[in-house]
């Protein structure tokens, strides 16, 4: 992490295509880690030990810059700190709904939002400490997100490439904008639902690097039982 100026969608590196499919494929490709067989489900992943769920990550981790197309993504995906994906994976899989998923599908999902190397910034948000941001405001006032990215695998005059923020629950959304010459994106004009939380992914394909993911959540204080007025936006 929406009804706005959309923008075509821009011509985007090959290596940015890593991302999607990356964790994926037959134990026997790689060396070490990157050989180790991934559980083929998250029943089996949530059986294994602290240190084996690490290590499990880091073969996820190692898969993905093996494939990635380009110096930069592999770079990018190299650095992602296993522990931290770890992390993600040990949460996605407390949903029962996912747990018969394979590993390899939702460690895919998860690589993004721990990938280093695209800095994101979104303007009059607050960030939650963990790569993303939030806002308070009301449920009948259009959003808007703005922002600028920065960081590793820009090139020529600024960071070609494209943003696409997607609702993550509820009536389904989509919209890609392209990223300006100075790395700023817009989207505006996007509606809420009259619920508490309103989350959306934002996906970032910039540059030679990697897919980055982070979240957006716009709180809507009209919805929370006791809450105050949002100020003006």
């Amino acid at each position: 992490m929406t009804p706005r100026r959309l923008l075509p969608a821009l011509p985007v590196a090959p290596a940015l295509a890593a991302g999607a499919a990356s964790c994926g494929g037959d134990a026997s490709e790689g060396t070490g880690a990157a050989a180790a067989a991934l559980p083929p489900t998250g029943t089996a992943y949530r059986a294994l030990g602290e240190d084996a769920r690490r290590d499990v990550a880091a073969a996820c981790r190692d898969r993905a810059a093996a494939r990635a197309t380009g110096d930069v993504a592999a770079s990018q995906l190299a650095d992602v700190d296993p522990a931290a994906l770890r992390a993600r994976l040990d949460a996605a899989y407390t949903a029962i709904a996912l747990q018969r998923r394979p590993v390899a599908e939702v460690c895919a999902r998860e690589l993004p939002f721990v990938t280093p190397g695209l800095d994101v910034r979104v303007h009059d948000a607050r960030s939650d400490g963990d790569g993303g941001w939030a806002v308070d405001t009301r449920s009948d006032r259009p959003l808007s997100i703005r922002g600028r990215v920065t960081g590793a695998g820009q090139d020529g005059d600024g960071p070609a490439g494209t943003v696409t923020v997607r609702r993550e629950t509820g009536p389904p959304l989509q919209h890609t904008v392209g990223v300006g010459p100075d790395g700023s994106f817009a989207f505006t004009g996007l509606p809420l639902r009259k619920v508490a939380d309103n989350s959306f992914t934002l996906t970032f394909r910039v540059g030679a690097g990697a897919p980055r993911k982070a979240v957006f959540t716009a709180i809507c204080l009209d919805c929370v039982a006791g809450a105050g007025t949002a100020p003006a936006r």
